[in-house]
């Protein structure tokens, strides 16, 4: 896996709430373990991202390395390199669902798993179909956080749901306030109503494997349909970001691990 790169992308915001002027920085899809994603890469990629001088710094899930012939880390070791993430406006993260597959007594109890109470240990601010209010240099913007909507889906369990609770989450997203989602899979995109403005994600890895420049399989309902890039649909936008690390094959061919920076104007 080589070194990772940094796309970029404009987001103009369209009529209706006013949108504040930020540099949002994407760190999605680490997937920490030994010998791909060990502590001292992870740190030098916490590094980077601080260096990028976002305003923003947002964590997309999958903290847990699931690579064939790997060791995943610890969640208290990857959550205290993570705590090492910082911006002036802030850094929040949601989960993934690796990282509910990784616990799953508590994940089958539907209560928080081991990332959870590590992160929450580290000081880190985790959104968990949640909103909060940030205030930015041009007035406040909702940020959200959808839970993975996979949390339950395995190899033996193809089809099962997830912990996300969109019906929940809609009230705190009101109207006529610029709104920022963090949802670890883009499937939900669809469904979201227009005022939820910007929606950025992870999950899909870009394929990992893309042959002719063309991902071969993607984690998706959609198939191939969001696997990574910049999407409208209609007022609604969305940004899928590669990802930084591996899952499954200790392979990424064509498809560079990559930081996402958002800028918003």
């Amino acid at each position: 896996m080589g070194p990772a790169q940094v796309t970029s992308y404009r987001v103009a915001a369209p009529p209706g709430p006013a949108a504040p002027r930020l540099r949002v920085a994407l760190f999605a899809d680490p997937h920490a373990c030994t010998p791909f994603m060990g502590l001292d890469r992870l740190a030098a990629l916490v590094d980077r991202t601080n260096a990028l001088g976002c305003d923003l710094i947002l964590m997309l899930g999958d903290y847990v390395g699931h690579v064939w012939g790997a060791r995943p880390l610890p969640p208290a070791s990857v959550a205290g390199v993570l705590a090492g993430l910082t911006a002036p406006i802030g850094v929040f993260g949601i989960f993934g669902n690796h990282d509910w597959r990784d616990d799953p007594a508590a994940r089958d109890a539907r209560r928080p798993t081991a990332w959870h109470h590590a992160f929450a240990e580290a000081g880190l601010h985790m959104l968990s179909n949640a909103a909060t209010v940030l205030e930015t240099g041009q007035g406040p913007i909702t940020l959200a956080g959808l839970e993975s909507q996979q949390a339950f889906k395995t190899f033996f369990r193809r089809r099962a749901g997830g912990m996300d609770d969109l019906p929940a989450l809609l009230p705190q997203m009101p109207a006529g306030r610029f709104t920022l989602l963090m949802a670890h899979e883009p499937d939900i995109f669809p469904e979201l109503p227009d005022h939820v403005t910007l929606t950025v994600c992870g999950h899909t890895h870009g394929g990992q494997i893309r042959p002719f420049d063309r991902p071969l399989i993607v984690p998706s309902r959609f198939g191939t349909r969001y696997a990574r890039g910049h999407y409208r649909d209609g007022a609604r936008q969305m940004i899928v970001s590669g990802g930084l690390g591996m899952s499954g094959p200790p392979l990424r061919w064509r498809c560079p691990p990559e930081l996402v920076v958002v800028e918003i104007a």
